[in-house]
């Protein structure tokens, strides 16, 4: 089952993602461990024989090849190799989930535009959802083992109930050495025609709106086989994971760092290679979440959920075309009918601090009470006749009262703005000095 975690992280502290280091289904520890284990008995039998096995001379040359390798090891572009590949899986496996196909839009529209209350109609909109369902079930257990191990075949598939007994008669009339996922789809094109024709389907525009909504899945589903016909080249992923593991087996021998080494006679003798476990978390990390994205359809902590999202999509459309047909209450006028509605909150959310109602971070900057008028200038000299001055008085509402006098006003209105270059002390100045009314500033 995936993996969800968005409850833990909903409020933002210090300790946060602290937590979820110390989860384990779909922990990077529980993608590294065996790795990390192999790794850590190469290092440690390596250096085994290093201290205890290798002859003075032997020694020697140990060190020289230690130093070598290790001053070589970023001939190795391994965060550009990694970088890279992770964006490139994420985006791919992003877009499947786009288009792996929830059925709510072709139920809503088969609910509303196929009408009437007999057996008939509710067979009608029941079928075009089971259809498409079908459909989905067929491209999925060729696609994702949890699929595969719920219908080995399709027979099982009928047993289930996505096909009847004359269906699937009818499927395996059809003789084809490619799949079949096409027939659902026409049937269930066929009822919406035949829908139209027997006058369930009000409009010609209306057979139009569902027969897309149809097609729009579809069309989903199809580039997910195509997606699953033409993967990554294969050379991109073994490169990056051959880079990763190259790196790591070169640093077994790389990261012995020993004591009296020519370069440094004075070098601490490490046993343990923290900082190289550090990098191989990290980087080996790094690589499973590629490995893990690049095939979302196997059984992974973080792959797909197709089975749930069968289930879902059956009971989902089922029931909307089911108990969402013609259902919808009675007109009446809401609590907001009237202008003087307030917003209710729960007690216990009542008191958390209230939030500021404000359509942009300056919509509540005002002009001081005392400024009266703003007089409005042309910044350009040479049109004097063309462009006039002219004098705005300022509304009450739109001075604030409790406005800082000993602030600027241009202070307060950062980031920039016309206003940012106007300072309330210097205003009244400017004002007598053209002899325009007392309290009033001018805007260039």
């Amino acid at each position: 089952m995936t993996v969800s975690y968005n409850q833990s992280i909903a409020t933002s502290r210090p300790w946060t993602f602290l937590a979820l280091v110390f989860r384990w289904r779909g922990s990077v520890w529980k993608s590294i461990w065996m790795q990390y284990l192999v790794w850590l008995g190469l290092f440690f039998l390596t250096s085994f024989f290093y201290r205890f096995i290798f002859s003075p001379s032997q020694r020697v040359i140990f060190v020289k090849l230690v130093e070598y390798t290790n001053s070589r090891l970023s001939y190795v572009p391994l965060e550009f190799l990694l970088g890279f590949f992770v964006s490139g899986v994420l985006r791919r496996f992003w877009y499947l989930y786009d288009i792996i196909g929830f059925i709510d839009n072709i139920a809503c529209s088969a609910a509303t535009y196929i009408r009437g209350d007999s057996d008939r109609a509710k067979q009608y909109r029941r079928n075009v959802i089971r259809y498409c369902e079908l459909t989905q079930v067929l491209i999925f257990r060729d696609l994702s083992m949890k699929a595969r191990k719920r219908f080995p075949t399709l027979d099982t598939v009928a047993a289930a109930g996505f096909m009847m007994p004359h269906e699937k008669e009818n499927f395996d009339e059809i003789q084809y050495n490619y799949n079949k996922y096409f027939l659902p789809f026409n049937w269930a094109w066929a009822l919406i025609y035949n829908a139209r024709k027997e006058g369930l389907i009000e409009s010609d525009y209306y057979v139009t709106v569902i027969s897309e909504d149809v097609k729009k899945f579809r069309t989903g589903l199809a580039w997910v086989c195509n997606y699953d016909w033409v993967p990554l080249p294969i050379i991109y992923p073994t490169i990056v994971c051959l880079a990763v593991h190259m790196y790591f087996l070169v640093c077994v021998i790389a990261r012995q760092f020993v004591q009296g080494a020519p370069s440094d006679p004075e070098m601490v003798d490490l046993v343990f290679p923290f900082m190289t476990s550090i990098q191989f978390v990290l980087y080996m990390g790094w690589l499973k979440v590629a490995e893990g994205l690049l095939n979302p359809w196997g059984e992974d902590d973080d792959d797909f959920e197709t089975n749930m999202l069968i289930d879902r999509n059956l009971a989902m459309g089922l029931k909307i075309v089911d108990e969402g047909y013609n259902k919808t209450p009675r007109l009446e006028k809401d609590a907001f009918w009237d202008d003087d509605w307030v917003p209710l909150y729960s007690e216990a959310s009542a008191h958390e601090k209230r939030y500021q109602r404000r359509e942009g971070s300056l919509a509540h900057i005002k002009v001081p009470r005392s400024m009266s008028q703003v007089r409005m200038v042309s910044k350009d000299a040479r049109r004097p006749s063309i462009l006039k001055e002219k004098i705005v008085n300022i509304k009450p509402e739109e001075a604030d009262q409790h406005y800082p006098h000993n602030h600027n006003l241009g202070d307060i209105l950062r980031p920039a703005s016309i206003l940012n270059l106007v300072k309330h002390s210097s205003s009244q100045h400017s004002l007598s000095k053209s002899e325009t009314p007392t309290n009033s500033v001018n805007f260039h």
